[in-house]
């Protein structure tokens, strides 16, 4: 989608950020995300209100904003604004993906995929794989995080994602190992022990050899 010149003139000048539009994305106003087909819906309500397109790039860049706000701001960008990843910088916006990631800002774990169980990253995982190096960054500051994320919806993902006991790390190696096209090969029964062994020779060996 093209956006005038004026667009971007107005966008340059703007500085201040409208709390009121991030309380109402922290509170799902405009309707629930990642349950469908609500999910496309609600973003275009979102991108639709008069004003909201420049309000939602400047939360891109307001680290005072709430997580949840700046996330889904980042989701209705990717859909109807793509280019704001250039303006506002591929790290910045990996880092706000790895965030809702560490905070379990989506209440199931679907979107982030089932890892090596069947081989996927889930359509919200795939962002950061998608922007590659620039999440390299983000994503290795989530090495040292082992908390277990619980929370997959469905039935046969619930009962696989939450057998599994995925931990914020797990995620996080995964999409490295995708990223930097290295396999981790885990295998579904592997314990943590195991796990840890083949994250430090694949990943950490690889991206932080002097650790």
């Amino acid at each position: 989608m093209r956006i005038s010149l004026l667009f971007f003139v107005i966008l340059a000048c703007h500085r201040p950020e409208n709390p009121m539009l991030a309380q109402k994305l922290v509170n799902d106003t405009y309707g629930m995300l990642f349950e469908y087909p609500q999910h496309e819906l609600t973003l275009t309500r979102i991108w639709s209100e008069p004003g909201n397109a420049i309000e939602l790039e400047a939360l891109i860049d307001d680290t005072n904003a709430p997580a949840k706000a700046r996330f889904i701001a980042a989701e209705v960008l990717f859909l109807y604004e793509p280019a704001f990843v250039k303006r506002h910088g591929a790290q910045k916006v990996a880092r706000i993906y790895a965030v809702a990631l560490q905070r379990s800002l989506i209440d199931h774990l679907n979107p982030w995929g089932l890892l090596w169980y069947n081989d996927s990253v889930g359509e919200v995982g795939s962002v950061l794989v998608r922007l590659g190096e620039a999440s390299i960054p983000a994503l290795i500051d989530l090495l040292d995080d082992y908390t277990i994320l619980q929370g997959y919806w469905g039935s046969e993902e619930a009962t696989l994602g939450n057998a599994a006991r995925f931990r914020v790390r797990d995620f996080s190696a995964y999409y490295l190992s995708r990223i930097i096209e290295r396999p981790l090969d885990i295998q579904p029964g592997d314990s943590f022990t195991v796990r840890d062994a083949k994250i430090k020779a694949v990943i950490v060996n690889h991206l932080l050899p002097n650790l």
